[in-house]
């Protein structure tokens, strides 16, 4: 049986390890942890405890489900994320995709639990 696919639109904080180069560079300069948390610091506490929160609950629901779920987090900033926002007609995030379908906008963890068990149950 394939594994339930789980898309996680949400907004992410950008730092300079989505570039190889520049992680390159402030490794052998011996200075990315403190460029790192320079850059980490320009934003906003919510968004960073936003960001800390999606992480949190992603961790738990690859702990619960295993290989039944296979969870894909992507930034709407990029083209797929793009893509899939106007595609499901998000309008706020984080927003959950379940198998390409349905989606749940916003923080009930009980209400994407239960959306996620229906979908594996109905496979």
């Amino acid at each position: 049986m394939p594994a339930l696919r789980l898309d996680v639109l949400s907004l992410m904080p950008v730092l300079y390890k989505q570039c190889s180069r520049c992680e390159t560079m402030y490794n052998q300069a011996g200075i990315a942890e403190r460029v790192q948390n320079e850059m980490l610091r320009e934003y906003p506490a919510d968004v960073l405890d936003d960001h800390a929160r999606l992480s949190d609950w992603v961790h738990a629901l690859a702990a619960r489900y295993g290989d039944a779920l296979t969870i894909h987090v992507i930034d709407p900033h990029s083209l797929p994320g793009l893509w899939k926002a106007l595609r499901h007609r998000v309008r706020g995030y984080p927003t959950f995709i379940v198998a390409g379908k349905e989606k749940y906008t916003g923080w009930d963890r009980g209400a994407l639990e239960r959306l996620i068990r229906r979908h594996i149950q109905e496979a």
